[in-house]
């Protein structure tokens, strides 16, 4: 298992799945800011005059931790602020659903994607920060890595983010109900 924990292709798999992650998430929201502003505003938790500014500086720290995990001397500040940003996420999530207000959009994604949150997103959060602290905590155990634990880790990353994305997007797809399809052949 220690071998495991200090193989660097593991550690650039996990900094580039949440840089990604990040960097998508940040780009989304910058190309639709009143939208986005929102969503802020909907999940209720700040006054409306904090909502603006907490819309328009949350994708430049996101943008600012996917650079950060990615470069190897920021990466382990970097994936504690990307556990504190996902924890906080995760923490507006569930105050919302304990509200009952399931309704509303989480804001992960933008461009006409739209995720109810629920509790299942609360854990997905809390799935998420772990793997964020882990990075943060494993990286000083890494050994230094080549060329080859860089791009095989990097090209993993980007798979499972790839993965991830796509489960994001089927899952935020409106369900279909039997009595609301057609029937063919009628």
């Amino acid at each position: 298992m220690q071998q495991v924990l200090q193989e660097p292709l593991i550690h650039w798999a996990l900094r580039s799945f949440l840089a990604a992650l990040f960097a998508t998430a940040a780009l989304s929201k910058l190309t639709g800011m009143e939208e986005f502003h929102g969503v802020v505003r909907n999940f209720r938790l700040l006054p409306d005059m904090a909502s603006r500014g907490v819309a328009m500086v949350l994708p430049v720290a996101e943008l600012a931790v996917a650079a950060g995990l990615m470069i190897p001397a920021l990466a382990a500040p970097a994936a504690l602020a990307a556990a504190a940003l996902l924890g906080v996420f995760g923490l507006a999530i569930a105050v919302n659903v304990l509200r009952g207000r399931t309704q509303i959009d989480c804001g992960c994604f933008r461009n006409g994607m739209k995720q109810r949150i629920s509790w299942a997103m609360v854990a997905r959060n809390a799935v998420l920060t772990a793997m964020a602290l882990g990075a943060a905590a494993l990286l000083p155990a890494a050994r230094p890595g080549g060329t080859a634990d860089l791009a095989t880790g990097m090209l993993a990353g980007s798979v499972l983010f790839l993965l991830y994305f796509s489960a994001s997007m089927l899952g935020g797809l409106p369900a279909r109900h039997p009595s609301t399809a057609s029937v063919k052949g009628r």
